[in-house]
């Protein structure tokens, strides 16, 4: 939901710009980039280039704020439809993509049967969870009750930095799991005031957590946070479709599903689920867990394991 369009590093004068997924694109990879051509546009209703609530309304000459209209997931993959045609791309080899991406590349290939010849579907599934709900709405409240957020015009005077941080700590919180987190911190204790109850900072997570959080919001914005994250918890595709099968009849896409073991935001009985009615609907669907506790987060730690699926499923 936070990631640039730098998928891939990528080398500017010099110096080295890291992309999120770039143990997976680049020369010799995965994703090979001596041998496919990789679109990765920002998000409608972004704030890393496309149009959004910090853009500028040509009406008021103001940022849009929470004026931006509300928007689904379909809308932002008219964006990208409308992107690939200007380019005049006629026909993509795969359409792939992990967590909200996932929801990005079921949306497509909904919309557009056999476009892609592969979809590529990573730690995702056709609707998100009442928990995940959940805590996209303590989020959004974390948000929306710190006083710099002033209804969505932050952009002038104060930033909601409390609010956005808490957020990004909910989130995160959401991609992990309670082994990964167990072993990664434990009950590990800083400071000076070990073995005390203190309501500074006392423990080895609240330190990470706060760390996460302060520097998410050196790079994020709050309202591009409340609508995507609204668009996340309203992506139904069968409520949209009419059913799971009609969303998926007659197309000649070849689905590949990837789920995490450990995985609570997308579970993967959930994956396998949708996985089950695409092959119902006469499509071609291959399902593949993944094994490993590193939660939500596994499709982009899981290097290694995520690499062998996508080039197999590049492959075809």
């Amino acid at each position: 939901m936070t990631a640039t369009p730098q998928v891939a590093s990528e080398k500017i004068d010099g110096k080295v710009f890291p992309g999120w997924w770039q143990d997976i694109v680049g020369e010799g990879k995965a994703i090979d980039t001596k041998k496919f051509f990789v679109v990765c546009p920002d998000h409608f209703g972004g704030c890393y280039g496309s149009t959004g609530p910090p853009s500028r309304n040509p009406d008021t000459g103001r940022e849009y704020g929470m004026a931006f209209p509300q928007f689904f997931i379909r809308d932002m993959i008219n964006c990208n439809w409308e992107l690939l045609k200007q380019l005049k791309i006629q026909k993509l080899h795969a359409v792939v993509g992990g967590s909200l991406g996932g929801l990005l590349a079921l949306e497509f290939s909904s919309l557009h049967k056999d476009f892609a010849k592969n979809a590529l579907i990573l730690g995702a599934s056709h609707k998100v969870s009442s928990q995940a709900i959940a805590l996209n709405h303590i989020s959004r409240q974390a948000i929306m009750l710190d006083p710099g957020w002033n209804q969505g015009h932050c952009y002038k005077e104060k930033f909601p930095v409390k609010g956005l941080s808490i957020a990004r700590q909910i989130g995160h919180i959401s991609y992990l799991n309670r082994k990964i987190m167990d072993e990664k911190f434990g009950r590990e204790e800083v400071g000076q005031f070990k073995q005390y109850v203190s309501l500074p900072m006392q423990y080895q997570v609240e330190s990470y957590l706060d760390y996460q959080g302060e520097k998410f919001c050196k790079r994020f914005d709050p309202n591009t946070y409340i609508y995507l994250s609204k668009a996340i918890d309203s992506f139904d595709l069968a409520r949209e479709f009419g059913s799971l099968q009609n969303a998926f009849v007659g197309n000649s896409t070849a689905f590949t599903h990837v789920a995490i073991s450990s995985d609570d935001l997308f579970p993967a009985e959930d994956t396998e689920k949708l996985h089950e009615q695409i092959k119902k609907a006469g499509a071609k669907s291959v399902f593949k867990l993944v094994k490993s506790e590193k939660g939500h987060d596994a499709i982009f730690l899981e290097k290694d394991k995520i690499a062998k699926v996508v080039e197999k499923a590049l492959a075809n």
